[in-house]
């Protein structure tokens, strides 16, 4: 069992990589608006499409509220997330992007009281420190300080504080993981809507297509992270969702044909065996 949980957290991180890549290209055209509403809006419409083979949701008042409240932190989270891909170059952002599980440690130990042994959260803390480190580019630290610390900080603070109702309603046993990311995402595009106004006349075509296929890897990078959430505890599952810059790396050498340098090479080694013997 544990070993399914590590596996599915670890693939999260996998499609999470491909689809920040293509949001990145997507941005360069985009404003994080007019983004952030129709990705949601696309990736809920196709959840709904195929939702009778998945559908389980024994609503409640009470569960109706911690998942409209997610939604509304999550989107203000997605937009601060955008606007930080929007606003600087990818390595410069991940940094602080990655200290998300840090924040979800945190959270869960104060509302969740959740606890695990103190070997796996030095193993946490070591893979949360490889990543940043891995990701770090002191060369453009003035940049990194002008565009990129208050989104990033703010994104990575709220993502980290939206793991714990998330745990709550799958932990209900009331709402699976594929459903509460299709409520999630149709929440996520009405406030989108409602507080940003995204104009759809102003995204071409191939636009729409290139979202749509983002959405796919973004819908199956949340749907395992759930299950790994729901399977065990929630920072763990975060951090080993969050090593996606090693995959970045990785996909840029076998794609991109790019140069690894030793630091990259020996950390992301490093974060991916730390990552397999959590």
């Amino acid at each position: 069992m544990f070993l399914s949980f590590t596996i599915i957290a670890i693939g999260s991180a996998f499609f999470a990589a491909i689809a920040n890549i293509i949001a990145r290209s997507l941005l360069k055209n985009l404003s994080s608006r007019d983004f952030v509403g129709i990705n949601f809006l696309t990736m809920g419409a196709t959840m709904v499409l195929v939702s009778p083979f998945f559908y389980h949701f024994q609503a409640t008042i009470w569960l109706i509220i911690i998942l409209a409240g997610m939604a509304l932190v999550d989107t203000l989270a997605n937009y601060l997330y955008f606007k930080t891909f929007e606003n600087t170059e990818a390595i410069i952002a991940t940094p602080i992007l990655s200290l998300i599980p840090a924040f979800t440690f945190f959270f869960s130990w104060i509302i969740l009281k959740e606890n695990t042994g103190w070997q796996t959260y030095l193993i946490c803390l070591i893979i949360i420190l490889a990543v940043v480190f891995f990701s770090v580019d002191f060369k453009n630290f003035s940049q990194f300080k002008k565009f990129t610390l208050v989104p990033a900080i703010s994104s990575a603070i709220l993502f980290g504080l939206t793991a714990i109702p998330l745990k709550i309603l799958l932990s209900s046993g009331a709402i699976n993981s594929p459903t509460l990311y299709m409520y999630r995402a149709g929440f996520i595009a009405l406030f989108s809507l409602l507080f940003f106004k995204f104009p759809l006349r102003d995204i071409s075509t191939k636009q729409y297509w290139t979202i749509f296929a983002r959405g796919l890897f973004v819908i199956a990078q949340y749907i395992l992270l759930y299950f790994a959430i729901n399977q065990g505890n929630t920072g763990v599952a975060l951090t080993l969702g969050n090593i996606t810059p090693v995959f970045v790396f990785i996909l840029g050498i076998i794609f991109l044909h790019e140069k690894p340098t030793i630091k990259k090479a020996l950390t992301a080694t490093l974060i991916l065996i730390l990552s397999l013997i959590i």
